[in-house]
């Protein structure tokens, strides 16, 4: 229960004189006394790291009329997770020290005007009664504003759920200094404007979606930095937009105009128009400019009171993908549909989108967007300028100041940057929505103060049902609110600074618009913030620091009239934290610990069971059947962390040579057998897991490609399984990123490096963004889409194997090192190795992941061996990760099975090899590989120099840069062929297929 908010505070400070005494100028009674007495040195029963505020009794008033004592703890007492166990300890540690004369008397206790019982969630209460006053009222008929065809319903997940999510801050406009400049400063070689984005968009925001939720964002989530605009009114190149018929115009209004820039009060969803069409469809073909993924963004116009539903199909290189789109809620604004693999230039075949009514109905039809794009809302200083405000104070009263000249003394200025680093405001005005309503509260005179502001604002508005102009509300069900932050703070050594719930129960006397108990917001903060960080306490570091739950006007917290909260996960500013917070599996838990947290919220406020979608496969391979037959097999993952994940069923997805992915075939089993469409033709796959509450992330993707002539066919074995964060150093007061040791490998790609970091002085200080003091960091890199782990480039060696005239096929390091595996099938194995090596785990700072030289490896090379089977292995630490296993036995094994010895790490800083006479005529000529920066494949940073080990092995290339030993090859009984940089980094295609056929040729004895 509340007490008296929001006057509680002001009464309890008037009958309060001193701790534990009553303000009353009469006496206290004698039972007042005794409890002062006897509770003055009561210490708290609950310690440790569960509570992050101590309890300690702030006053106590004793009703002997009510025979009830009740003890006020500070405000800071709230921040704690109270639990019923929680509850009982204080109670009883209370009573016992009260003694028998209270034996008679109830012991309520209060913090922040909350009684402490009111402050546990409903999902966590057992025997206390559910408190129904802090749950949304549920919408009888949702709607469900995009189903894509032929997906699974998942009943235990977040169907028909829809979710507002966003990552921090972004880069804007700062109008007293004229630039454009990121809000946080750059540390460690990131920004948290730029770094949480790595979070919500490749983990948080899939995870959700992939349990059946819409996902809502107000900043650009695309990272295609190329925009194509498909509309009736005007589209970008050769893009067309066509009626198809029998389609008929029945009717226009204002829609979509593409304008290269938007200046203030723009916006460009009223200044173009849209068509209502009845009977055949709209085709939209865009004008691709470079192959690639392209997110796909539709949109309609908003029309009061209208109803229906239409059938939207993409179609792309990897096929045709349906979605029935409710226009009923929304429009006006651009909706995501996904991200899909598009050809360069114009081909309705395999780039385009249609839409039209079902069964001949009516549509609404306007602009269909391709990509992200580069910022287009140009910013100048107003005449009058607001000063940036605390989001802690914001609606506070404001002065407007001359800190900047008139307005048209200054130019317009572009950000120059992508879109997706750009702050919500600027692309909340892109996206259509009102000015002074969402995106510009303060009227164009602070865009700091703008954007957080035009978050919380965007949500109201998302939520809010349309008047009859259609203008005041958008209609969708919001249930929740979630602001992804890092916090600053730093620590002298390797302590944690931790994760920071924040949520708000003070606006409209602690309740939602429709009545519903603002403390929602708490069990929603409470739950997600537990999961948090009970997850990495078992995965990561069992010291990681619960910090409170603050009840705080935080204007992301305060404003949104759904239950809301804000994360403040780490401190970006304490390297102890951020040597977690770079890492990419780290994000992925903590994203999943997100989203379970969600769903069990969501689920307890609607009173119904959940199930957590599943881990990813493991254990993959594709192994040969007969002819074109091929079977496909994998193993589920058991989380450990959650008992319901468990899968039920299986997705396997297919592409054909470079296009992309198939809507993907169910399989009830751990195996598939399938049979390939055509010969001579490179198949990739993947595979999901599935259950009542969604579909996991993809597993790697594995290859094959069958050639019926072929005198051979060979075995790919993907041994690059890393992801991680950089290397690090803390010593002698110098601290950070060693970036020139060790990058670290991105989980497919990687955003958010803003450059090297420069200052490693742990002493530097911080005087402006400017001049950030330790951790401070270039910019160079901003904008930048660094290739990482991809985890296909089985097809990349397959594309090269099948140009030799062989067949291939893969599996995954799991299954080849695994017991039994046969060796039989194959002429020769392919050991794609990238940029695997021994990497201290993240999930235990004691132990290491990724190592090359495991048992089961060994052993594996060991039966190569015994069988004659020649082998070729790539990868840039091949030499290194040897020489971290520090064990001569296996030293001695790879010596007489590779016949190569390590001679140094970072051979190089440039990407060319060459042929040695020594290698003659079996291999000969020039190649170029990526050690720098390339959009296309990742850097090999540091290859190996690795020697000959003995008489029949000579180098076979060496590095042009400075002549050290690229590449050995053994012309023994059982060839082998190892290079000290990635296959896969080679740069062109004829060159990689070249050396393939050489190696190959090498290895079956073709060449001498």
């Amino acid at each position: 229960m509340r007490i008296s908010h929001p006057l509680y505070l002001l009464i309890v400070a008037t009958m309060m004189i001193i701790a534990g005494q009553p303000a009353s100028s009469q006496k206290p009674g004698r039972a007042q006394r005794m409890a002062d007495t006897r509770l003055e040195r009561w210490t708290s029963p609950v310690i440790g790291s569960t509570v992050p505020e101590q309890f300690r009794i702030d006053s106590i008033k004793v009703d002997e009329k009510e025979r009830e004592v009740n003890v006020y703890f500070p405000v800071t007492s709230s921040y704690n997770p109270i639990r019923e166990d929680t509850h009982a300890l204080l109670v009883n540690s209370l009573r016992n020290n009260l003694g028998k004369k209270f034996a008679g008397y109830t012991v309520n206790m209060y913090s922040n005007g909350f009684s402490l019982e009111s402050l546990i969630p409903n999902y966590f209460r057992h025997d206390l009664p559910e408190d129904a006053a802090r749950i949304m009222p549920v919408v009888d008929e949702r709607p469900v504003l995009v189903n894509r065809t032929g997906s699974e319903s998942f009943s235990k997940g977040l169907d028909s759920r829809y979710i507002a999510l966003w990552h921090s801050h972004g880069y804007y406009f700062d109008q007293p200094l004229d630039r454009w400049e990121w809000q946080r400063a750059k540390l460690f070689g990131s920004v948290e404007d730029l770094s949480v984005m790595a979070y919500v968009v490749p983990y948080l925001a899939p995870m959700l979606e992939n349990s059946g939720a819409t996902v809502f964002l107000p900043r650009e989530r695309d990272l295609q930095v190329n925009e194509v605009i498909v509309d009736n009114d005007r589209s970008t190149g050769a893009s067309a937009f066509t009626l198809q018929e029998p389609a008929m115009v029945t009717g226009s209004g204002r829609g979509f105009l593409f304008r290269d820039t938007l200046f203030t009060g723009d916006n460009p969803f009223m200044m173009g128009t849209s068509l209502r069409i009845t009977g055949g469809s709209a085709l939209y073909v865009p004008d691709i400019p470079e192959q690639g993924w392209y997110g796909v963004t539709i949109s309609y116009p908003r029309i009061a009171g209208y109803n229906g539903k239409v059938k939207v199909r993409v179609t792309h290189t990897g096929g045709d993908t349906e979605f029935t789109v409710d226009q009923s809620p929304g429009g006006g604004t651009w909706l995501w549909l996904g991200s899909f693999l598009f050809d360069r230039g114009t081909d309705a075949g395999r780039g385009s989108v249609t839409i039209a009514g079902i069964d001949g109905s009516e549509a609404l039809v306007d602009a269909v967007r391709f990509g992200g794009g580069m910022g287009n809302v140009a910013r100048r200083p107003s005449g009058r300028v607001i000063s940036n405000q605390r989001s802690l104070n914001a609606g506070d009263r404001q002065h407007a100041s001359d800190t900047a000249a008139p307005a048209l003394t200054h130019r317009w200025k572009l950000s120059g940057k992508p879109r997706f680093l750009e702050a919500a405001r600027y692309w909340l005005q892109y996206a259509g929505m009102p000015d002074t309503l969402v995106y510009t509260p303060n009227r164009g005179r602070n865009d700091y103060n703008d954007d957080y502001m035009s978050r919380a604002e965007w949500v109201n508005y998302l939520v809010r049902k349309p008047d009859s102009t259609g203008l005041t509300g958008m209609g969708i069900p919001i249930d929740l609110s979630f602001a992804f932050h890092t916090d600053a703070g730093v620590t002298p050594d390797d302590s944690i600074i931790g994760t920071l719930g924040i949520y708000s129960t003070i606006t409209n006397d602690g309740r939602f618009p429709g009545g519903t108990n603002r403390l929602a917001s708490r069990d929603l903060t409470d739950i997600v913030q537990t999961q948090i960080v009970e997850d990495i306490r078992v995965l990561f570091n069992p010291e990681w620091t619960r910090r409170g739950m603050w009840d705080r006007s935080y204007y992301e917290a305060r404003k949104p009239d759904v239950p809301a909260m804000l994360l403040e996960l780490l401190s970006h500013q304490n390297l102890a934290d951020q040597r977690y917070g770079f890492d990419p599996r780290f994000r992925f838990h903590v994203s999943r610990a997100v989203y379970k947290g969600m769903l069990r919220y969501l689920a307890d406020a609607s009173g119904n069971d959940y199930v957590v979608h599943p881990l990813p496969v493991s254990d993959f391979a594709i192994e040969p059947v007969d002819g074109k037959q091929v079977r496909l097999r994998w193993q589920p993952v058991t989380d450990p962390l959650e008992s319901t994940a468990d899968a039920l069923s299986y997705r396997v997805y297919m592409r054909k040579g470079n296009d992309g992915y198939d809507n993907g075939t169910p399989v009830s089993d751990t195996s598939f057998v399938t049979e390939l469409p055509a010969y001579n033709t490179i198949y990739s796959f993947r595979v999901t897991a599935l259950n009542d509450g969604g579909e996991s992330f993809p597993s790697e993707e594995l290859a094959v490609g069958i050639n019926p002539d072929a005198d051979g066919t060979v075995l790919i074995v993907n041994g690059f399984d890393r992801i991680s964060g950089p290397a690090w150093f803390d010593r002698d007061g110098m601290a950070g990123v060693a970036w020139w040791d060790d990058r670290g490998v991105a989980d497919h790609y990687s955003f958010v490096s803003t450059g090297d970091q420069y200052d490693f002085e742990r002493r530097s200080p911080w005087t402006d963004d400017d001049d950030a003091g330790w951790g401070a960091s270039w910019s160079d890199d901003e904008g930048r889409v660094i290739p990482g782990n991809t985890f296909d480039f089985a097809r990349v060696h397959g594309h090269s194997v099948m140009a030799a005239g062989k067949s291939f096929f893969s599996v995954s390091d799991e299954v080849f090192t695994g017991d039994g595996f046969n060796l039989n099938p194959w002429c020769a194995v392919d050991l794609l190795f990238g940029e695997e090596k021994k990497t201290s785990s993240a999930f235990d700072q004691g132990s290491s992941d990724f190592a090359i030289y495991t048992p089961g490896f060994i052993k594996a090379l060991m039966r190569m061996h015994d069988a004659a089977l020649p082998v070729f292995m790539s990868g840039s630490y091949v030499g290194t990760d040897l020489v971290m296993a520090a064990d001569t036995g296996i030293s001695g094994i790879v010596k007489e099975t590779l016949h190569f010895t390590p001679r140094t790490g970072h051979a190089v800083r440039t990407g060319g090899v060459a042929g040695t006479d020594l290698a003659l005529p079996a291999f000969g000529g020039t190649f170029e590989f990526n050690a720098g920066n390339s959009d296309e494949i990742y850097a090999a940073e540091a290859p190996d120099a690795i020697e000959p080990a003995d008489r029949q092995s000579v180098t076979a290339f060496r590095y042009i840069e400075n002549n050290t030993s690229a590449a050995v090859m053994y012309r023994g009984d059982v060839r082998s062929f190892v290079m000290g940089f990635p296959f896969e980094t080679i740069s062109s295609q004829a060159e990689r297929d070249v050396l393939m056929r050489q190696i190959l040729d090498f290895l079956l004895n073709k060449q001498k």
